[in-house]
């Protein structure tokens, strides 16, 4: 019984078309040149770009998040920012995704990631209501993250080193974030809450993804060495 289950949720996941050989099919049958993205310019595009989604939803909630939590209650409130998160942090992480065809396909793998982060983090934290929560949230919550992106990119043996910088990533921001909100009252707190935060998730989230298309990256090095060798045969 789980050998199947575990064979239907790998099935799942290869559906989504980020494992390498289904990246290599695509790169291949692309007329347009491969954009690889490096390590640094993925570190650059998570943590610059997570710092803008941050500042919009910690203002966002600022602003609404107790009507809206005494309309529909906490967890639907939640729910609603860990929404703008993914419509806005999908289409721009999206780009450190190798190869065409990849914005919906990564949508669909970071919505899964930050639901079941999300839903880690609100499971630990709600019962505690304490510092200790918040910790084991974020501990769970990078980890289910982490996971599901490393299964997504079929990168299982990176999953240990970016859970580890995930939860190292997100505390740093997450504290730089409340050390700032003290000292700052009001809007312009939330709006300095939000750009360590953004700027902690992001960086590991960046990290997260190029480390996770590693396998990738070296099955298109295998086939442009192919190519190479091919071409010098035919001189």
């Amino acid at each position: 019984m789980d050998r199947v289950a575990n064979s239907t949720a790998e099935m799942n996941m290869k559906f989504l078309g980020l494992y390498p050989d289904s990246i290599v099919a695509r790169v291949r049958a692309s007329p347009k040149p491969t954009r690889v993205p490096t390590l640094a310019g993925s570190l650059a595009v998570g943590a610059g770009g997570f710092c803008l989604v941050g500042a919009v939803v910690s203002i966002g909630k600022t602003a609404a998040h107790e009507p809206l939590q005494n309309q529909v209650g906490e967890i639907a409130a939640n729910a609603c920012w860990a929404a703008l998160f993914i419509l806005m942090g999908g289409g721009l992480l999206s780009r450190l995704v190798i190869g065409p065809g990849r914005l919906l396909r990564f949508y669909i793998l970071f919505a899964l990631a930050f639901l079941l982060y999300g839903t880690a983090w609100t499971a630990a934290v709600l019962p505690l209501r304490n510092k200790l929560g918040e910790w084991l949230g974020s501990l769970l919550g990078t980890a289910m993250m982490g996971l599901t992106f490393a299964t997504g990119f079929d990168a299982l043996r990176q999953a240990v080193k970016v859970i580890v910088v995930l939860f190292l990533t997100r505390s740093a921001g997450y504290l730089c974030a409340e050390s700032l909100h003290g000292l700052v009252p009001g809007m312009a707190g939330s709006l300095l809450w939000g750009l360590p935060f953004g700027l902690g998730l992001g960086t590991g989230l960046g990290y997260a993804l190029h480390a996770c298309q590693e396998p990738a990256r070296a099955a298109l090095k295998t086939l442009a060495d192919a190519r190479d060798s091919s071409r010098q045969i035919r001189r």
